[in-house]
């Protein structure tokens, strides 16, 4: 069993990375190892966050020394560094990579909260945050991917844009105390860095993530019904046998065996009973606290992105002047990774190749539902009951014969 960290840090980063951390802040208002990086002055001057990094105006390569120079203290005496931030923006996408890369060349482990942008952001928005996050999986040992697009699905159409985004932070601040949690419990059944990097390492391809909260007499059923029926879980049935899925539980001190034991049987019932359910127990609140319960697996597996090496690290970017940049964090900031590529036409008369199918499951994440406005979803075992059954199922249809 891996000991306590007694000082952990954990670095929002970009608008979104410092508005989850003020949020946590909020929450936890003794909360220390909080820094808030971020070019927005207005946001940083307003930040609950005691210690602050201004990122310098201007193209972030150019910033990237003073930054660096300034954060590398804060890494003193740690041994775990949370980063938390949306990809798709400027800062974000540049420095969550440049930071991971500085945290693991100093031998810490490096995981990171990442939230993905809408899809009326823009497919340009949208190739930059999966080129920086390709980047991310070959740098961190973990990282916790919150899709806004999956997330979106439980927002109603007449909700504003705002309301969209409250919601990706405030499930990002989820995931982040999941994380936090796990990493640095306490408790007398601990989730383990190991287990971490097992489902949300580098050959995860999504990541499923439930979370919900209850006080009172039924707060095992309620919080568990509340995690199970999250957005990021709509298909939680589908996770492989093989693939390990982690539950964890936190809050009052007076939580039962009877109740974790409750919690692994519902969990078990929904995923299905050949998954392998790792535990985490931390009861440290007051017989008061709301009893918390967090659920993590991940989807199918994605191609490893190719670890930095010597040869790679380099201050040129074709077609872009030579920069300034430390070698520790060359690679993760100019290089495109490879691992992403943008999808093309095939040409015309060319034969169609079947990709190589890398897990038995349908990606049904595209289609389109027609529920009624600021309604629940109806969740039965895990699977969403307002999708048509031979979308949910995975039925392919043949047209109709032709005469």
């Amino acid at each position: 069993m891996n000991s306590v960290p007694s000082r952990p840090l954990i670095v929002g980063i970009g608008n979104a990375g410092v508005s989850v951390l003020d949020l946590l802040a909020g929450e936890e208002p003794g909360m220390r190892g909080l820094l808030a990086v971020n070019a927005d002055t207005d946001s940083l001057a307003a930040s609950l966050v005691e210690d602050r990094i201004t990122v310098p105006e201007g193209d972030p390569r150019d910033g990237f020394p003073i930054v660096e120079e300034t954060f590398a203290p804060y890494l003193g005496n740690r041994s775990v560094v949370i980063l938390c931030g949306a990809l798709g923006g400027e800062t974000g996408t540049f420095f969550l990579p440049a930071l991971a890369a500085r945290s693991k060349s100093g031998g810490l482990a490096t995981m990171a909260c990442i939230g993905m942008p809408f899809a009326f952001e823009g497919s340009q928005k949208r190739e930059r945050a999966e080129s920086a996050l390709a980047k991310l999986r070959g740098l961190c040992d973990a990282v916790m991917i919150i899709d806004n697009d999956r997330l979106s699905g439980g927002v109603p159409s007449s909700a504003g844009v705002g309301e969209a985004f409250q919601l990706a932070d405030a499930t990002l601040l989820a995931s982040l105390r999941a994380l936090h949690g796990m990493v640095f419990s306490s408790g007398p059944v601990r989730i383990t860095r190991g287990d971490l990097k097992a489902v949300l390492g580098s050959s995860a391809a999504a990541t499923y993530f439930g979370h919900g909260k209850s006080s009172g007499t039924n707060r095992l059923n309620e919080a568990l019904e509340r995690a199970l029926k999250s957005r990021l879980l709509t298909r939680f049935s589908k996770v492989r046998p093989t693939d390990p899925v982690l539950l964890f539980l936190r809050g009052p001190s007076d939580l039962s065996f009877a109740e974790v034991q409750l919690a692994v049987a519902e969990v078990e019932r929904v995923a299905g009973k050949e998954c392998r359910v790792k535990v985490g127990v931390c009861p440290d609140g007051s017989p008061d606290s709301p009893l918390e319960v967090f659920v993590i697996a991940s989807a199918g597996e994605t191609q490893p992105a190719s670890p930095p090496t010597a040869q790679t690290y380099g201050n040129t970017v074709a077609g872009t002047p030579s920069r300034a940049v430390s070698p520790a964090v060359g690679n993760a900031m100019t290089n495109p990774s490879p691992a992403i590529a943008p999808a093309t036409r095939p040409a015309k008369g060319s034969k169609k190749v079947a990709a190589k199918q890398t897990q038995a499951v349908f990606n049904l994440d595209g289609y389109q539902r027609g529920r009624f406005d600021k309604s629940e979803p109806t969740i039965i075992e895990g699977e969403d009951l307002d999708v048509p059954t031979f979308i949910r199922k995975g039925i392919k249809l043949s047209s109709p014969p032709t005469h």
